[in-house]
């Protein structure tokens, strides 16, 4: 439990938009029990009471033994709640400060082939509301900042994470030094100063867009490789069912064509994923995690399903294609193989088939779609 004290008499406490006063809460049943604080919550009284300590410490030449001891208090506090302090910027004209925490993450479970790492929980800390008060384009940029530090530590993690982070925490160190030299500038030096670091922070954002792309791409991939294994199991437990009920001749051909697609649609990701064109594929990586894993550990089933689609196809004998016995397993898992790998070649073949089964709706579509485009030439 941390205690709040009520603000002494007389005492100026700053309070920033969104921000608490250091108080004393009470339950309900009005027995004055402290609850507990954490997060953002610590901070604005961390820089409250460092503002005191050092305002004390430069007006009289020496330190006030209570306030450091109460700097000191909050200090440790905050640290026990967010981690340690990595680095911090100390407004000395107004109540302001920057940092950054890294706490320690918590040791993988069932990690025994050490593939798994232990990632720190980094995150940053502003109160520079008193300070950018006469700055508001230096103000909107930091609350820029900030939308852009909580998307990162949503989506990145590791050292990409940390490296974006530290990035944002320059910058912010640089706005509020800008403060700290000129009190508050003139609305053109401003300008001109937020031009220069918001370009700065489009490299950022450039660099987090960068490596969001690469880390979903991983995410992706490993539930693709969980979909795989899933889609094995599947398989494998419907080719005992239809064993055990003596159903089917061609199961062990249809099971071929089901790892076949469900192969073929991991080894098509992989691929596209290795290329660096704009556009190969494309994962909405702010999804989260969880989500991107899902969707992966889906695509083998597609595929598979493709894949026993195809099978149903060739052996029906719509596409006039004839294999000899012993070549159609061979035959048969390659084109699914194809299938799940290609959804364009799939396309073309379930075309195909349509084409054969409905050739009168097809042909009837075909003359409608050439009848809405001649009228769209003609005009009204």
């Amino acid at each position: 439990m941390i205690e709040y004290r009520e603000p002494a008499p007389g005492e100026e406490v700053p309070q920033g938009p969104g921000q608490k006063l250091p108080r004393r809460a009470t339950r309900s049943d009005g027995t004055g029990e402290a609850i507990d604080e954490t997060g953002a919550a610590l901070f604005p009284q961390l820089v409250w009471a460092h503002y005191q300590w050092e305002r004390k410490l430069h007006s009289d030449g020496s330190a006030d033994p209570a306030l450091e001891q109460a700097y000191r208090q909050k200090l440790t506090e905050f640290q026990r709640k967010e981690g340690r302090v990595e680095q911090v910027y100390w407004s000395t004209r107004d109540a302001s400060a920057v940092a950054m925490t890294v706490q320690p993450g918590k040791p993988a479970r069932l990690n025994g082939l050490g593939l798994r790492d232990e990632d720190d929980v980094v995150r940053l800390h502003r109160v520079t509301d008193w300070a950018t008060r006469g700055a508001p384009r230096i103000a909107d940029l930091l609350h820029e900042c900030d939308l852009l530090a909580m998307r990162i530590s949503q989506v990145l993690l590791g050292t990409t994470e940390q490296i974006a982070l530290r990035w944002i925490l320059g910058i912010e160190m640089h706005l509020l030094g800008f403060l700290e030299r000129d009190g508050t500038p003139d609305e053109k030096a401003e300008a001109e100063f937020v031009t220069v670091q918001r370009r700065k922070l489009a490299e950022c954002e450039t660099y987090y867009h960068r490596a969001a792309s690469k880390s979903g791409r991983i995410v992706y991939v490993s539930g693709m490789l969980i979909g795989v294994w899933l889609a094995a199991l599947f398989g494998l437990v419907v080719g005992f069912l239809l064993w055990a009920a003596g159903l089917g001749d061609d199961r062990q051909t249809i099971l071929i064509c089901y790892g076949a697609g469900a192969i073929g649609a991991l080894v098509s990701a992989l691929s596209r994923m290795s290329r660096a064109e704009h556009g190969r594929f494309n994962i909405d990586f702010e999804l989260g995690r969880p989500l991107l894993r899902r969707l992966g550990a889906y695509r083998p089933f597609l595929g598979g399903a493709i894949g026993v689609a195809l099978f149903f196809l060739l052996a029906s004998g719509l596409l006039d294609i004839q294999v000899d016995d012993q070549q159609k397993p061979y035959y048969y898992g390659f084109f699914a193989f194809l299938a799940g790998f290609s959804e364009r070649f799939a396309a073309v073949v379930l075309g195909a088939a349509e084409h054969r089964l409905a050739p009168g709706e097809q042909g009837t579509q075909t003359v409608s779609a050439r009848s809405h485009r001649s009228e769209t030439a003609d005009g009204p």
